[in-house]
């Protein structure tokens, strides 16, 4: 009987180890890996500020940040809505706009990304918040901006927020995955 007990004892504790640990592995343990982005697949979004210029038209070289209804108002066209698009489908949008109201028979637009929307880094780091996004961030390099990793923090992983297709992803990242305007970094503490 006494060793019936001391089996009993020994499998709970065992049990009991067995779920402590599967408690502690990290939340991001069962996210899925963000998928590969880079600055041509963004789509831009309200808050961004673009860089218009439009050959021909006069003082076209401005800068124009997209309103909460995702539009941006242009000389000699008005509203356009570019929310949603990524730049070579703006240039084509402003460019037929133009065509289109018999403004300009061959339009030349470029557009080109200027202050966009900030990233977000909470967590484990030492000054967590906002920050000014620059193309070719990594999850590195944006928790250096949030001032590094703290002691307790869990490194190399991190859970990020990033919006695809109109909706809101969590996934996991490594420190080299490409950030974009937007994302939202999360740094989880370690747990041994």
């Amino acid at each position: 009987m006494m060793q019936r007990t001391r089996d009993l004892i020994r499998a709970l504790t065992c049990m009991a180890g067995i779920a402590l640990l599967a408690a502690c592995t990290a939340p991001i343990a069962n996210l899925p890996s963000i998928p590969a982005a880079n600055m041509a697949d963004y789509r831009v979004q309200p808050g961004d500020e673009l860089l218009v210029t439009i050959q021909d038209v006069e003082q076209s070289d401005r800068s124009y940040t997209v309103d909460s209804g995702g539009m941006i108002s242009l000389p000699l066209l008005q509203e356009v809505e570019v929310a949603g698009l990524n730049l070579r489908e703006i240039e084509n949008r402003i460019a037929d706009g133009y065509r289109s109201r018999n403004v300009l028979t061959n339009p030349i637009v470029s557009v080109q990304p200027g202050a966009l929307r900030p990233f977000y880094v909470i967590g484990e780091v030492t000054a967590p918040g906002e920050f000014t996004y620059r193309q070719g961030m990594t999850v590195l390099s944006a928790i250096s901006a949030a001032g590094g990793y703290t002691y307790r923090a869990q490194e190399g992983e991190v859970e990020l927020v990033r919006a695809i297709d109109g909706r809101e992803v969590r996934s996991r990242a490594t420190e080299d995955t490409p950030i974009l305007p937007g994302d939202r970094i999360r740094v989880y503490e370690k747990w041994f």
